[in-house]
């Protein structure tokens, strides 16, 4: 098969994970490292690297386009703290099996997803600040994730924005996507020289992840927030139960 086709599939699956981050501020590395592995058909750790450099520019971009709605403190902070769990997180992570990080991959989706559902609070007062230790444990871990997993964490850093800042849903997302670049960076960073990272198909994703946030992005004035809350919870949970399904057997795909 020519490689034209492959190049317009994974631009269309760029379109789809930056559609996701410009919507709710995250779901672009929870579709990007399943992408990468059930998809394009890469392995597990090529996937990952590959993930943090398609996921940091799609946000990057992402964040330009819904910069005034952005809470720079709280997103600098989480950014910062981050670097603490980000390196030894990019370190460790080639140390463990592909099939062991997509079941911790699905797990942490399940429990966000299901912290996210129970929650009943809409949208609380901006300018609420979190103790500072909160903010120190919370960037730390999503940083530490976002290195041994390759995901850009908004699907804790929206809820740690929402909830424990008190921003509204437009507020955190904005804000996560500074974040999740932010990280996704100093993971990349931090693996560069001993990551496997597929570029042309980076490119590609980056091409199409852009074009889908940037037209996500106009829509998310327009949404009930509570409904995109909820939205967003339940597209995280089938997504763990999907990988942790793959990853246990229980679908059978095979995983490099």
């Amino acid at each position: 098969m020519p490689n034209i086709p492959y190049f317009i599939l994974d631009l269309a699956y760029g379109a789809a994970i930056g559609a996701a981050l410009g919507l709710t501020g995250s779901g672009g590395s929870i579709l990007a490292v399943p992408a990468l592995v059930y998809l394009v058909g890469l392995d597990v750790h090529t996937a990952i690297g590959t993930s943090l450099a398609v996921v940091g520019g799609i946000a990057a971009g992402g964040f330009v386009e819904q910069r005034d709605n952005v809470q720079w403190k709280a997103g600098l902070l989480l950014g910062a703290f981050g670097i603490a769990g980000g390196i030894p997180g990019s370190l460790l992570s080639a140390y463990v099996s592909g099939r062991i990080l997509l079941l911790l991959f699905s797990a942490i989706m399940i429990a966000a997803s299901i912290a996210m559902l129970r929650s009943r609070g809409g949208d609380a007062p901006q300018g609420r600040t979190a103790p500072l230790r909160i903010v120190a444990v919370a960037g730390a871990g999503i940083g530490f994730l976002t290195g041994f997993l390759g995901v850009g964490g908004g699907f804790l850093i929206v809820p740690t924005l929402a909830l424990a800042f008190g921003y509204p849903m437009r507020t955190a997302i904005a804000t996560s996507l500074l974040v999740i670049a932010f990280n996704s960076f100093v993971g990349l960073a931090t693996r560069f020289a001993t990551a496997s990272i597929d570029w042309s198909v980076v490119g590609a994703f980056l091409a199409g992840g852009i074009a889908g946030s940037t037209a996500a992005s106009m829509l998310v004035h327009g949404l009930d927030q509570r409904r995109l809350r909820r939205i967003f919870a339940v597209f995280i949970l089938l997504a763990g139960l999907f990988t942790a399904a793959s990853a246990t057997g229980l679908i059978p795909i095979r995983v490099k």
